[in-house]
């Protein structure tokens, strides 16, 4: 409603702009979301149904800059949440968290999220708290990765369940040079953990569809940041 638009509005804009962005996220353009979300769709969004014909977006995050703000995304993730790509870029995902009732956030998984950034900030890998295992998560996975699941709430208001599959990728900034860089495979799961037990079953499918998403990102990435470093 009305209500929920507003206060996620202004939760939103609340939020400063990170002036310290950096040069990729600023050259991160429209046409790159788009490029990036051609790729994610011709891999994933096929309507298979070991991936449960779910629809895919991406996202990139530098867990080097303090929030570990998203500096890039494909045009579907905007779709996924109602912003778009401008007010996206800059931001840490939390402002999709943010506006939800407290009762309907995932505390345990939000830990988990955090946690695992500053493991990746840190070179560290990431292992969830047996404490904190569920049931539908895959065991002996790379600490590279996390599954999370979490209610989200797009810019009108209204409520999703969030899938995002966070995995660390090198990107290279100048030749030779990689860094860490977080992707997240995002969508939304109408049926909540029963499509994650499903999806999670699947891994072999996913382990090469992000793959061959990867590469293709990692060309967008280092197309911008070479232009960065021409100038």
């Amino acid at each position: 409603g009305d209500a929920g638009e507003e206060s996620a509005t202004k939760v939103f804009n609340d939020i400063p702009p990170k002036p310290s962005a950096p040069p990729e996220a600023q050259l991160w353009t429209q046409e790159k979301a788009d490029e990036l979300q051609a790729a994610v769709d011709r891999v994933f969004n096929k309507g298979g149904d070991s991936l449960l014909g779910m629809t895919f977006s991406f996202t990139i995050a530098d867990p080097r800059i303090e929030d570990c703000p998203l500096i890039g995304c494909s045009t579907g993730f905007g779709t996924l949440c109602g912003y778009t790509v401008k007010e996206i870029v800059g931001r840490n995902c939390r402002f999709l968290v943010d506006p939800v009732p407290k009762e309907e956030i995932d505390w345990t998984m939000r830990k988990q999220a955090k946690d695992f950034c500053k493991c990746v900030r840190e070179g560290k890998d990431y292992r969830v708290p047996d404490a904190e295992r569920e049931e539908w998560m895959p065991m002996g996975r790379a600490g590279d990765e996390l599954f999370c699941f979490q209610r989200n709430a797009r810019k009108d208001g209204s409520l999703f369940n969030n899938l995002f599959y966070m995995k660390v990728i090198e990107l290279s900034i100048e030749l030779g040079d990689e860094m860490p860089y977080i992707v997240g495979l995002q969508s939304e799961l109408p049926s909540g953990k029963a499509d994650l037990q499903q999806l999670a079953k699947n891994l072999k499918v996913l382990d090469h569809n992000m793959s061959q998403v990867i590469s293709v990102l990692a060309g967008l990435f280092f197309v911008s940041t070479a232009m960065v470093r021409d100038d």
